[in-house]
């Protein structure tokens, strides 16, 4: 019988959140709870080996809820520089763990369902070779998205804002509804989702 993959989960919440203006978006309240907890209690539910929150400083008003909910909080001291370095410590996490691929999500999208993750994991668990898997709620990759381990290497040379959006060109898409894979980057598309969920 195969070895079951080895899979690491990296959330990233380390960005600057300059449109949301003076408050720490993923501190807001949506539905009860800190607008940052979403995907990571969803993600909780995935099966893992590795489980980190990559964050900005270790006392992020999530930091409890986070740890509560499995992860642990990795410091990204290059923050500022954009998320590339975010994704870069984390790729840089997974190959030392011995992980067979890793799982990046966005701590800022709160409404990827549980299946699409496992979805996301499932299909990558098929990929040989260089796979790369991503979202889509059309034609255009995004996270979250799982690169296999001969990858690791190339995330690690990640720097600056464009995340790790070059090598999912040739990604294997798994479609998603896109008010799921929305994510929050102002005040207002929050008080819109405040209203979605106030509604349901």
């Amino acid at each position: 019988m195969a070895e079951r993959p080895r899979v690491a989960i990296a959330l990233l919440a380390a960005g600057r959140s300059q449109r949301f203006g003076a408050q720490d978006k993923l501190a807001a309240e949506l539905g009860g709870k800190p607008l940052g907890l979403y995907a990571a209690h969803t993600l909780a539910r995935c099966e893992a080996e590795s489980r980190w929150v990559i964050a900005s400083s270790a006392d992020h008003p999530c930091a409890e809820g986070w740890r509560a909910a499995g992860f642990d909080i990795a410091v990204n001291p290059r923050a500022s520089e954009g998320m590339g370095t975010s994704v870069a410590l984390a790729a840089e996490l997974a190959k030392r763990e011995g992980a067979d691929s890793l799982l990046v999500a966005l701590a800022d999208m709160p409404l990827v369902p549980l299946a699409h993750f496992r979805a996301v994991l499932d299909a990558a668990d098929g990929v040989a070779g260089h796979g790369v898997v991503a979202s889509s709620s059309g034609a255009v990759p995004m996270p979250p998205a799982c690169f296999n381990r001969a990858r690791f290497d190339e995330l690690m040379q990640l720097e600056g804002d464009k995340g790790a959006r070059s090598l999912l060109q040739d990604a294997r898409l798994i479609t998603c509804p896109a008010e799921y894979l929305a994510d929050v980057d102002d005040p207002t598309t929050l008080a819109d989702l405040r209203k979605k969920l106030g509604a349901s």
